[in-house]
């Protein structure tokens, strides 16, 4: 079944950022991943974009340039992600050999809930941010392999 996600440009505003009139807007890229229909694994997507702006702007190009950028900025959060995510683990694993080591009990303790607190917040980013992105990535890969139309007025 074919899927569409229609998207009207009536301004420069519509498409390009408020400060930058050569970055594609980023509350445009959000619309369209939260705009993405739900796909099923024979469904094909098409975008269809009502141009009307006033000259020869060309928007579906702009468009798929942004979605790639994105896509590229999105592996750097992965892999920023990751690197925090090992640096937490990391770090939480040598606190908690420290704690084997102290003999007080109260720095022990507290070191070893710091330890726990480090540990936790690098699951915390495998499931959240990590899935986040994921999933923000394979949207925006979809709407880049799908079929662009614009309708220019």
């Amino acid at each position: 079944m074919e899927k569409i996600l229609e998207i009207d440009i009536n301004s420069t505003d519509d498409l390009f950022e408020r400060y930058n009139g050569r970055k594609v807007s980023k509350e445009l890229i959000q619309y369209m991943i939260e705009a993405f229909p739900r796909m099923k694994k024979n469904d094909t997507l098409k975008v269809i974009i009502n141009n009307n702006l006033k000259g020869n702007i060309r928007c579906s190009e702009i468009i798929k340039q942004a979605i790639d950028e994105a896509c590229e900025k999105s592996d750097f959060r992965f892999h920023k992600t990751n690197m925090k995510q090992f640096s937490f683990l990391f770090l939480g694993i040598l606190a908690l050999i420290i704690a084997s080591i102290i003999k007080f009990d109260v720095i022990k303790e507290v070191v070893i809930i710091g330890a726990w607190v480090l540990l936790w917040d690098a699951v915390e980013m495998e499931l959240v941010d990590d899935i986040i992105n994921r999933k923000k990535k394979n949207t925006l890969k979809k709407i880049l392999s799908s079929e662009f139309i614009e309708n220019i007025k």
